[in-house]
C-alpha cells in the first residue's frame, strides 16, 4: 500500500523512520479526517530522539518497546501496552531500533476533546503515560476501522466515522486521565462494577484474563478489586475464572466432538494435564469420564 506521507503528518508531525523514502518498506497508513493509524513491521527502522506534534497519540506495541522518553521521564512498555501521549508531549526513543511492530493512533486534538466535553463535561483531557493493557475491545475496533478504510465497502465513510469515535471513547474509559467522572457516569453501586468485570471474564477467559487488567477495566486497585469481588460472589476472582472456565469445558464435553486436548486449550488452560487435573478436582470426575457418565 503505498503511502500518504503529507496526509498522515497532518496528524502525525514529522515521523521518525529513517528509511521511509525505501520503496521496499511497508508502512501501511489508514487516515479518516480526524485519525490517522500507522501500523509498522519488519522493515520498518525508528530513528533516536524526540519530537512532538498537536494530536493525541495512542501506541499499541506488539512486542516489547525499548526505553522510550515522555517529558523527559523514562518509560518501558512491555509486549501488548497500550500507552497516550498528549499534545505537544516531547516523546521518543532513547536508541534507534530496526524492524519494530507498532501501531500507533494518532487522534486530532479538537475531536478528541471534543468527546472529553461530552463524555465528561470538560475538554481539558490529559492522558497519563502509564502502560496499560490493549485490551479486546479496542484491538477489535482498531481492525474494524483499518478494515472500512482498507476495502471501502458501501457506507464505508459512515462506519468509519462511528468506529472512530468508538474507538476514542474506549481510550477515554480505559487509559486513566485527569478528569472526574460525572455524578450519572459513575457506577450506581459495586454490582454493576463487578457485573462488567464479570461480562469481561465470560468474553476473554479463553485468551487469559488477570487481576491486573480487570481491576484497571473498572477502574479500582488490584487489591481492592480482589476483595469487594470476593464479597459480591464469595468467590476470588481467579476461583471464578476457573469455575467459569470448567463450565465451558463441560458444555463442550456434552455437545461437541472435540479431543479433550482441544477442549482444553479452547478454555483457556495451559496444558492437557492442568486441565485434566482442574477439572477432577472440582468435579469429581476426569474429563473421559464425565464424557462416558453422560
Amino acid at each position: 500500500m503505498s503511502v500518504d506521507m503529507e496526509k498522515v503528518m497532518n496528524l502525525a508531525g514529522p515521523i521518525p523512520f529513517t528509511n521511509i523514502r525505501d520503496s521496499k518498506i511497508v508502512v501501511e497508513n489508514f487516515c479518516s479526517n480526524d485519525m490517522a493509524i500507522i501500523s509498522t513491521n519488519k522493515t520498518t527502522n525508528i530513528s533516536k530522539g524526540t519530537h512532538a506534534h498537536n494530536s493525541y497519540e495512542f501506541d499499541v506495541c506488539r512486542v516489547p518497546m525499548p526505553s522510550v522518553t515522555i517529558d523527559n521521564k523514562v518509560h518501558d512498555k512491555p509486549s501488548n501496552s497500550l500507552f497516550a501521549i498528549n499534545p505537544m508531549q516531547e516523546h521518543g526513543l532513547l536508541t534507534a531500533i530496526e524492524g519494530f511492530s507498532l501501531c500507533g493512533i494518532h487522534v486530532d486534538k479538537c475531536a478528541m476533546q471534543s468527546v472529553a466535553d461530552d463524555i465528561y463535561g470538560s475538554p481539558n483531557i490529559v492522558f497519563s503515560n502509564d502502560s496499560f493493557i490493549a485490551n479486546h475491545d479496542i484491538s477489535l475496533l482498531v481492525n474494524l476501522f483499518l478494515e472500512e478504510l482498507k476495502y471501502k465497502q458501501v457506507g464505508h465513510e459512515f462506519l468509519i466515522e462511528n468506529l472512530a469515535l468508538l474507538l476514542v471513547g474506549n481510550f477515554v474509559r480505559h487509559i486513566k486521565h485527569n478528569l472526574p467522572a460525572k455524578p450519572h457516569n459513575k457506577p450506581n453501586n459495586l454490582k454493576d462494577s463487578i457485573k462488567k468485570a464479570i461480562d469481561y471474564m465470560n468474553e476473554n477467559y479463553a485468551a487469559g484474563v488477570s487481576c491486573t487488567e480487570l481491576a484497571q477495566l473498572i477502574r479500582m486497585d488490584k487489591y481492592s478489586f480482589i476483595r469487594i469481588f470476593k464479597s459480591q460472589t464469595n468467590k476470588t476472582p481467579y476461583e471464578y475464572l476457573i469455575e467459569l472456565k470448567i463450565e465451558k469445558a463441560k458444555k463442550m464435553l456434552r455437545s461437541s466432538k472435540s479431543t479433550i486436548t482441544e477442549i482444553s486449550m479452547a478454555c483457556g488452560f495451559s496444558s492437557h494435564s492442568h486441565f485434566t487435573s482442574t477439572f477432577k478436582k472440582k468435579t469429581g470426575l476426569s474429563p473421559t469420564e464425565y464424557r462416558l457418565s453422560l
